[in-house]
């Protein structure tokens, strides 16, 4: 190794000790952004009409039309009440407050809800709640339109719901509600571009829909500006779906770093110092760092401070004897007025550098003064 190499070396552990905690932080926010991506939506806007991605709804779009029904896509609760004698699809009902969808049921020639909750169910039929599908395939009730789409293999995420005070039958073991004015689908993946070609659910969406193709306009409302929702809006509606996740994920990382920076693997083993540091060189370290901070405050409450615990030692006073106590005493040792040397011992900070080094001497000289006192007494 030469000898550049050996000058350098004390330089990079240093380095490292120092950068290697942002390293740490650095490869923690990347592998959180990495979870939110992971965690977060797929691109573009679910069950929409008008995108053809696999999560959108653009082939049942094309489909409902083929078959003669005009698909108009909406975002406004206002909008979708303005087409009478159209089928309003909900796809996300629990977006909605409970005043809004009872508006939709009663206005709406017939309406479909999209996989709704227990509230959003209630809203429009009490009892109408989600629960357990039988995972039945077949229809097994009297709609016509549900038997026609034959054996239909359900999405995983189906739920089954009872029909409540709806008057609705329920067909596929509840996965599908199906009245005269009301249909509940018991799975949003039914309507995405990917399960379209799964077994009957081309056929089923559409017969549900259109209450078996007897109507000839649909209205797709997809959540708006105008989305009450089941009460405030919470912040996390501000980041992408999962992201709190996310953010637990990395509130946990941080925990876990907490706990191993801080660990005690046993007590504390004490060690010699490497080296002797002599008491005069702390005093002048401490006097260098309040010079350089200004903090003349702090010095003169020092000097005070150990001033007031030898005077009141060699006065015979209790240690932690207050300033006013020490003062009288010492007053009684040097002749001096108390109030004077209280204002000595306990008084305003100084001003400037110049007035914390005369009260300096002023400490001094009052120490030595009490020391000759009583050396003086004690002889006599």
């Amino acid at each position: 190794m030469s000898a550049d190499e050996v000058r350098s070396a004390p330089l990079v552990r240093p380095w490292w000790r120092g950068a290697r905690l942002w390293v740490l932080l650095v490869a923690v926010l990347i592998a959180g952004g990495a979870a939110a991506a992971t965690l977060a939506d797929e691109p573009g806007r679910p069950l929409d009409p008008a995108s053809a991605h696999k999560n959108g709804g653009k082939a049942l779009a094309r489909l409902l039309e083929h078959y003669g029904a005009g698909v108009t896509a909406t975002r406004s609760v206002d909008s979708a009440l303005g087409h009478p004698g159209a089928a309003v699809l909900v796809t996300a009902p629990n977006d909605y407050s409970t005043a809004q969808l009872r508006r939709l049921a009663a206005a709406s020639t017939r309406l479909v809800l999209v996989r709704p909750g227990t509230r959003a169910g209630n809203a429009v039929a009490a009892g109408l709640e989600p629960g357990v599908v039988d995972g039945s395939d077949i229809a097994q009730c009297s709609d016509r339109g549900a038997a026609a789409a034959g054996s239909v293999d359900f999405p995983g995420d189906t739920l089954g719901y009872t029909p409540g005070s709806s008057g609705a039958v329920a067909c596929f073991g509840g996965g599908v509600l199906l009245a005269a004015r009301l249909a509940v689908l018991g799975s949003s993946d039914m309507l995405r571009n990917d399960h379209l070609d799964d077994d009957g659910i081309a056929a089923l969406d559409i017969n549900v829909i259109t209450d078996s193709r007897r109507l000839t306009q649909v209205t797709w409302l997809l959540p708006g500006a105008d989305t009450a929702g089941p009460g405030p809006a919470s912040v996390w509606d501000l980041f992408p779906s999962g992201a709190y996740r996310a953010f637990w994920w990395l509130a946990a990382v941080a925990a876990l770093t907490a706990l191993w920076r801080a660990r005690r693997l046993g007590g504390v083993v004490p060690e010699p110092l490497p080296v002797v540091v002599r008491s005069a060189e702390v005093v002048e370290g401490h006097g260098r760092l309040y010079a350089r901070a200004g903090a003349r405050d702090r010095a003169a409450a020092a000097l005070r401070s150990a001033t007031t615990t030898r005077l009141a030692v060699r006065l015979g006073l209790p240690r932690g004897a207050p300033a006013e106590q020490v003062a009288v005493a010492a007053a009684a040792v040097v002749h001096g007025s108390p109030a004077q040397l209280a204002g000595l011992l306990a008084g305003a900070a100084p001003v400037d550098d110049a007035a914390l080094v005369r009260l300096a001497t002023e400490l001094d000289h009052l120490e030595s003064a009490v020391g000759g006192g009583l050396s003086e007494g004690t002889t006599s």
